[in-house]
């Protein structure tokens, strides 16, 4: 039964059911509480009104039986509560609510005596209304706190259980943005969301440009955090829900205007700027302004924002070539003859520059001058019908291109991206107990990259017909070649309808819903067009004998168009079961439609002698039923002290990403992967049959989210939270290689391959399967203490200790973590051999940031006034544990044939550990050998190392951000005119956070002719000269910034 005879009805429905809901992000607020007397009696038929304090918007409610009163979908904002029944004194209080808050305010009402309203300023600091772990970036952090490349989505790092992961592959533009694995999931697995609208592109990455830059400060009033167990009106994926929402104009004009400038004679000189380079040139200018206000007061408002980055870095490249010897077949092993057809591409890599590392290698270093450009706009209109009908329309625009470096001098590339989301927002509100929220919203997000090769004319291509020459692997090296994506372009364009309904009803806050998203998922995508050469090592490059080619026939399409449509349902009952107890109930449905192209195949099974033209695998989100449910307890009925815990069953029902590597696949675009191939001319007519099939009977990912959370409010106006979080994935998608070679067990268990073995299924050499058999288990302890602004102070400091083991997964590219392959090695049974930490793991997080009103010439008039009031400090600190390592041998050492993707500087086996070592001894920390290579054995010629996955910790992190700001007023600019002079410092104690050491131990050329192995202690060959040697830091050294920020 095909799917599509029903789909016009399930669209139909879906609108209908629209009218009474939506599986939107929540992006508007609550208020609700009770009215009492002096006496604790409630008060019913009280009216109770909340005004915008920013547009007059006004809505108006009266008390129930039991005194309570609830507004529902509010815009945040400040506003005006105001109670008032005859006889009583009217009573109004002030606060702020911000996305996605429920706001508990109760008021009490004392016996007239005069015509007087008392009016009181508050918030509550204590959530004792829902059971969700979430965290508020507000405006005044966005605007205020030093912001390395005033990326608003970088404060998100500040929240309890975010970490980021800066270990990947930025030569692949895939791996774009900041990378951030929230409550122990993948960091593919967020969504980001302004105004609702989705952000997320193609590559289901992080929000932003291609440059890795989410501009806009300036634009957005504040996010939300989504981190752990949130309700129902969450969905498409089981990760953090990033939640932001637009400014927008009010009775008065507001604006800024702003310029940042750094250069490189105010910073310090980055660890790896060392001669005969030195220290390149840097500058980097930020600028832009906003403006908001009235185009007719009460009714309608504008707020437009424009922001430029334009930055020129010059950066010192380190590489690794050949020294002089090795050019003449000169090792430190003994001579090998330069094989002729080997000379050419030799002559294409730079001469030494830098001294001798050892095994025939030198260092190289060179100056390269990256440039980024981008362009971001916003504008906003809101409009107020009457007291019943809001709309707003929202646009955004964010071009950016960023020319890159590669690890040679000949190959830079340059990274693009052209995005665009726009939102269209209505509220009605029907009755003073319903509100109905509709929205529609579209979002597109080509993102791509252009490569260059500028080499002699007379290099031939790898693959015959391609512009470009392919890449060179070398063990010990780095990539040598064009980027290997070559001129990829990736497009996504997604239409998207919602509709929200809430209804309050006694002690229950009602809310359903229904989503419609339609996907165009357009794509060239080169990757491997061009081909890649694998080398175990230099002897092996010079001699010309390379293990393995991986390469598309040169007849490849290279292009793909998906069409598929993701449907949302779900209901939600905040339910005030006792004064004191609040519960959440909520249950979401949630389904994709089978995305397809016309080259889709499939493996249907693995022993299928050919692939089955069709759809990529069959459909596993019909049954994505994700119950919620949690509690919110006031524990002392005082609104100081709340326990509250949450559970929540989530699906990764937006998996459109791992399409992406579904184009290589015969009969359209044949990847072929040769052994032992010719150099450089591979042979494309007798090669392995590989394929990158998905899972015929694919599971849904899915993930158990619960917490336990204690909160409580100290003098002064602190909060702190204590805390357990923790999730538990199941079929999670894998990539592997499922098609290895099948070994024999030794007497002493030991999996041994013999030269030569078949592999599982003779019809096919690489099987690269993505399948849904991975698991995680995530368990975290959270200590949080924040200080709401008083005093002239403000601070939030945050400790998370977690710790995420997995065996693999959602590994979608291979450039998605350079600390170890995103493939399963081989799986046998009874080994559990991909078993161990997340590639993502932290195990200690500590984060804090402040703002200090500087009070020492408070008061003072004058001259001294002016100059010596004003000022602030303002700061973010952050110490972090490494993220894991996992050592590798170069060459497929156990003969498994495994050889799925694989990033540079990898391999397809692990080593043996040495006895008498720990993982902790095993590391050196060294930048220049972070390993002691003694630690690692290479085994016997047939069998798996015994090191395990992600075993070792890689350099930790310590950074402090510090920024100094002089706040003055200008009256002959007007009298809300504040002009701020900033100076920031990032990194500002110039400490080296160093990136991935080279992983690569032995080369490990497979023996001629394996035998059984009496002993795991072979001779010993040389370790790879670099392995353990860093060439980077993952922060840049300590720069300085200057600003200056007029608003009004």
């Amino acid at each position: 039964m095909r799917f599509s005879k029903f789909f016009p009805a399930i669209v139909a429905v879906t609108l209908f059911l629209g009218l009474v809901g939506t599986s939107q992000a929540q992006t508007t607020s609550v208020i609700t509480g009770k009215i009492q007397d002096q006496a604790g009696a409630v008060i019913f038929g009280a009216k109770v009104t909340a005004r915008s304090l920013e547009t007059n918007f006004t809505r108006s409610t009266v008390t129930d039986g039991e005194g309570r009163y609830t507004f529902a979908e509010l815009r945040v904002g400040r506003y005006e509560v105001r109670a008032e029944q005859d006889n009583f004194k009217p009573q109004a209080k002030t606060l702020s609510v911000t996305i996605g808050e429920t706001v508990s305010l109760d008021l009490q009402l004392q016996v007239a005596v005069a015509d007087t309203v008392d009016v009181l300023d508050s918030a509550p600091l204590v959530n004792t209304q829902t059971s969700e772990l979430s965290y508020l970036v507000g405006e005044k952090a966005i605007r205020e706190l030093p912001l390395n490349g005033r990326n608003y989505t970088d404060l998100a790092l500040l929240q309890p259980g975010v970490t980021s992961f800066p270990l990947r592959d930025g030569g692949s533009v895939v791996a774009h943005g900041l990378g951030m694995s929230i409550n122990g999931q993948d960091i593919r697995s967020n969504v980001y969301l302004l105004d609702g609208t989705l952000q997320n592109d193609i590559t289901n990455g992080p929000a932003g440009s291609a440059a890795s830059t989410v501009l806009g400060t300036e634009s957005i009033r504040e996010f939300r955090v989504e981190t752990n167990s949130y309700s129902a009106e969450f969905g498409r994926n089981f990760g953090g829900q990033i939640n932001a929402v637009s400014k927008s104009g009010s009775n008065e004009f507001h604006g800024s205007l702003y310029h940042f400038h750094r250069n490189d004679n105010m910073d310090a000189r980055n660890f790896f700027d060392r001669e005969p380079i030195g220290k390149p040139e840097f500058k980097r200018n930020q600028f832009g302004g906003t403006i908001g206000g009235p185009i007719a007061t009460d009714k309608t408002f504008f707020f437009f924002g424009y922001e430029a980055l334009r930055d020129r870095l010059g950066r010192t490249i380190n590489s690794a070539v050949p020294d002089a010897n090795a050019r003449n077949g000169v090792l430190p092993g003994g001579t090998v003859t330069v094989n002729p057809a080997i000379r050419p591409y030799l002559d294409l890599i730079p001469l030494p520059n830098g001294p001798a590392i050892g095994g025939g290698l030198a260092n190289y270093f060179f100056r390269f001058n990256q440039r980024l450009d981008q362009h971001f706009v916003q504008g906003r209109l809101d409009h107020t019908f009457n007291k019943n009908h809001q709309v707003f329309v929202r646009y955004t625009n964010d071009r950016a291109d960023q020319f890159l470096p590669t690890d040679y001098p000949q190959f830079p590339r340059t990274f693009f991206s052209r995005n665009q989301f726009t939102t269209i927002e209505h509220t009605w509100l029907m009755s003073s107990q319903t509100v109905n929220t509709m929205r529609f919203g579209f979002s597109r997000t080509p993102v791509g990259q252009n490569v260059q090769s500028d080499i002699p004319g007379t290099i031939p291509p790898f693959v015959p017909g391609r512009r470009y020459l392919g890449s060179i692997d070398i063990g010990g090296m780095p990539r040598f070649g064009t980027q290997s994506s070559g001129d990829l372009r990736l497009v996504q364009n997604v239409f998207s309808f919602a509709q929200n309904l809430v209804h309050t009803r006694g002690r229950h806050i009602l809310k359903f819903g229904s989503l419609i998203e339609r996907y165009q998922d357009n794509m060239v995508n080169p990757t491997f067009s061009l081909g890649i050469y694998n080398f175990a090592d230099l002897s092996n490059f010079l001699r010309g004998t390379p293990r393995q080619f991986v390469g598309l026939t040169p007849a490849a399409e290279l292009d793909r168009y998906w069409r598929f449509t993701l449907f949302g349902f779900y209901a939600q009952d905040d339910f005030k079961l006792t004064p004191r107890l609040t519960v959440n109930l909520g249950l979401r449905y949630e389904f994709a439609t089978q995305p397809q192209d016309r080259r889709d195949i499939a493996l249907v099974n693995f022993n299928d002698t050919r692939i089955t033209p069709g759809p990529l695998y069959q459909n596993p989100t019909y049954k994505n039923l994700s119950p919620r449910l949690g509690f919110a307890w006031d524990v002392f009925g005082n609104g100081n002290t709340s326990l509250r815990g949450g559970y929540g069953w989530y699906f990764n029902t937006n998996n459109q990403q791992n399409l992406i590597v579904t184009v290589t696949n015969p009969p359209a675009t044949p990847r072929v992967v040769v052994v032992n191939p010719t150099f450089p001319t591979p042979s494309f007519a007798a090669v392995s049959n590989a394929i990158r099939p998905i899972e015929w009977n694919l599971k849904n990912p899915s993930s158990h989210v619960y917490n336990l959370n204690l909160q409580h409010q100290l003098p002064g106006e602190f909060v702190v939270t204590l805390g357990y979080a923790g999730a538990r994935g199941t079929h999670l998608l894998r990539n592997t290689d499922a098609n290895t070679s099948v070994p024999t067990r030794l007497a002493d268990g030991t999996y041994f391959f013999p030269n030569n073995a078949p592999r599982q299924n003779t019809n096919f050499g690489v099987i690269e399967l993505k399948k849904s058999d991975g698991d995680s288990y995530y368990n975290a302890m959270i200590f949080e203490v924040r200080k709401r602004f008083s005093r002239s102070f403000d601070v939030q400091s945050s400790y998370t200790w977690g710790k995420t083991i997995d065996n693999t997964q959602a590994s979608t590219f291979f450039s998605d973590a350079t600390n170890a392959t995103v493939s399963a090695l081989p799986e046998l049974p009874g080994l559990n051999y991909n078993r161990g930490r997340a590639d993502f793991d932290i195990r200690s997080n500590w984060v804090m940031n402040f703002n200090w009103e500087l009070p020492f010439a408070r008061g003072l008039k004058g001259t001294a006034g002016k100059v010596l009031d004003g000022w602030n400090l303002l700061g973010i600190a952050q110490v972090r544990s490494g993220l894991p390592l996992t050592v590798f041998v170069a060459a497929n050492r156990s003969q498994s044939k495994w050889a799925p993707s694989s990033g540079p500087g990898l391999g397809p086996d692990r080593p043996s550990f040495a006895p008498g070592y720990t993982f902790q001894n095993a590391v050196t920390g060294n930048p220049d050998a972070y390993f002691d290579p003694k630690a690692f054995l290479l085994q016997p010629s047939g069998t798996l190392g015994t090191l395990g996955r992600n075993t070792f910790d890689g350099p930790n992190l310590r950074t402090f951000d510090l920024a100094l700001t002089k706040n003055t007023t200008w009256s002959k600019l007007g009298e809300n005119t504040r002009i701020q002079f900033r100076v920031e410092s990032f990194n500002l104690f110039n400490r080296a956070n160093f990136g991935t050491p080279n992983l690569q131990v032995y080369a490990g050329t497979p023996d001629a002719i394996n035998t059984p192995p009496a002993s795991l202690a072979p001779t010993q060959p040389t370790p790879i000269a670099t392995f353990g040697r860093i060439r980077s830091t993952v922060t840049s050294a300590r720069q300085i910034q200057l600003g200056l920020r007029i608003s009004f």
